[in-house]
């Protein structure tokens, strides 16, 4: 706890009008990532005009666009067997571990390193996709969340779930071919190795106490459902994801490097 005290204090230590005449939070993030994972800045586009195409949340989720995205990705995916019968619950298991895996370790290195929270809310993201449907490029038009400005580390991954993630997450799932908690187990897994990116960069302490609440704590820091609850599980005395994605049943996609299927 005093871990994420310190944090806290460092979070608050600079009066709204001294950040005033400071960095634009735009420029500082984009500096945070030049410096701390350049390879993102080829899939997270900071404070840019999106072009044209790149969509909301609102306009993804929507039949239309969803069915039209999911349907390419899969002619790509099925492209050398035309004739095998598709599932659509490992194929949107892989298409969401595009979008997420391409989002939020960005949102995750602002919101962890800078003083000032960036607005991680959908009407703030517009995703740009390959030609062959999946996510490829997120565009975010970057603002300050104020609210959020003195929050501690876990309050702020809190936040980010209920704006952003599940949000997300409820946009797929209404379409009834995938069920959020496969989603979910994926996420674990992907914000679990980031954190273990993050070590070197920030107190060891701290990620100990974000690892306990995303993985151990069944409740956010409000009190409500937290989802990431068990996606990940002690096993063999290792840290292991708690169910596989899926993502063997598509043909010629190779399963992951951690499955927890066994070796057959």
């Amino acid at each position: 706890m005093a871990t994420i005290t310190r944090q806290a204090h460092r979070f608050s230590e600079q009066s709204p009008i001294f950040m005033q005449r400071d960095r634009t939070l735009v420029r500082a993030l984009q500096e945070l990532i030049h410096e701390q994972c350049s390879d993102r800045q080829a899939y997270v586009r900071l404070g840019e005009t999106a072009p044209e195409g790149a969509l909301t949340l609102a306009e993804w989720s929507a039949p239309e666009h969803f069915q039209s995205l999911t349907q390419r990705y899969g002619d790509y995916l099925y492209r050398s067997h035309p004739d095998t019968p598709r599932e659509a619950k490992p194929l949107q298991s892989l298409w969401a571990q595009w979008y997420f895996g391409l989002l939020v370790p960005t949102l995750m290195m602002a919101l962890l390193h800078e003083p000032r929270a960036l607005n991680c809310s959908p009407e703030y993201i517009r995703a740009e996709f390959h030609e062959n449907g999946h996510p490829a490029t997120f565009w975010l038009d970057v603002q300050e969340d104020e609210p959020a400005r003195f929050l501690s580390a876990p309050q702020r991954m809190a936040r980010l779930i209920q704006t952003c993630l599940q949000p997300a997450v409820e946009g797929m799932t209404q379409h009834g071919d995938i069920n959020a908690r496969l989603i979910w187990n994926n996420m674990g897994y992907l914000i679990y190795w980031f954190l273990g990116e993050l070590r070197a960069q920030l107190p060891v302490a701290l990620i100990d106490q974000l690892e306990e609440m995303l993985f151990f704590t069944p409740s956010l820091p409000d009190g409500s459902d937290n989802p990431l609850y068990r996606t990940m599980i002690m096993r063999h005395g290792t840290m292991e994801r708690r169910s596989c994605c899926q993502r063997y049943r598509i043909p010629d996609v190779e399963r992951c490097g951690n499955c927890t299927l066994k070796a057959q």
